[in-house]
């Protein structure tokens, strides 16, 4: 969602999805085992640089240009819609200056917002890298949740995971742990060389 006041005031709330849904109640069942427990955030497993790229069809930099938000046609969703123009490719067929369109669940349409923790969140103009797969429609989907936007800051690339409790992948079978993440910070240079070692 384009960050703006229309977004941060009290509206009612319907239901998510049945994908939002099985993520809350995870988060819900595995908040016990996780401590201390993070309010409102989704539980995942934290996810590398190469982890991304590997799940990843297509990666690229640009520059947020647009964004809407609209009910899906039986009026049971609502979703963001974010125009994004190209100004570097690292993975798949997308080109310098396109312009795409990256579809995520949740926003505000008439009153009602539908939103879940860990959302990636754009501003108009926002430089930014993102890792996405194809979707149906011609359009693009963001990879684990914020994990996969990252804002771009003259030569440095941050990664916000505000929202997420992030958990240790090789903790599986064992319980929950807590993810050590190192630093949220890198260069653009770093971001291309572990790219393409991840991919």
């Amino acid at each position: 969602m384009l960050s703006s006041p229309a977004f941060r005031r009290p509206v009612k709330h319907r239901a998510c999805s049945p994908f939002v849904m099985t993520l809350v109640a995870a988060a819900i069942i595995a908040t016990a085992s996780v401590a201390p427990p993070a309010a409102n955030a989704t539980i995942m497993q934290y996810l590398e640089i190469e982890d991304l790229a590997r799940l990843s069809s297509d990666i690229f930099r640009g520059q947020v240009v647009s964004a809407s938000v609209y009910w899906n046609a039986e009026r049971t969703h609502i979703y963001t819609a974010i125009r994004v123009q190209i100004n570097e490719t690292f993975k798949g067929s997308t080109y310098r200056d396109q312009t795409v369109t990256v579809t995520q669940p949740g926003g505000e349409k008439d009153g009602i917002r539908m939103d879940y923790a860990g959302r990636p969140e754009f501003t108009m103009g926002e430089p930014v890298a993102l890792f996405t797969i194809r979707g149906k429609n011609d359009d693009f989907i963001i990879v684990g949740l914020k994990q996969g936007k990252m804002r771009i800051e003259r030569n440095e690339v941050v990664r916000d995971f505000s929202g997420i409790l992030l958990v240790d992948g090789a903790g599986r079978g064992k319980g929950l742990r807590p993810a050590t993440l190192k630093s949220t910070r890198l260069t653009v240079d770093e971001l291309r060389n572990r790219i393409t070692r991840g991919r």
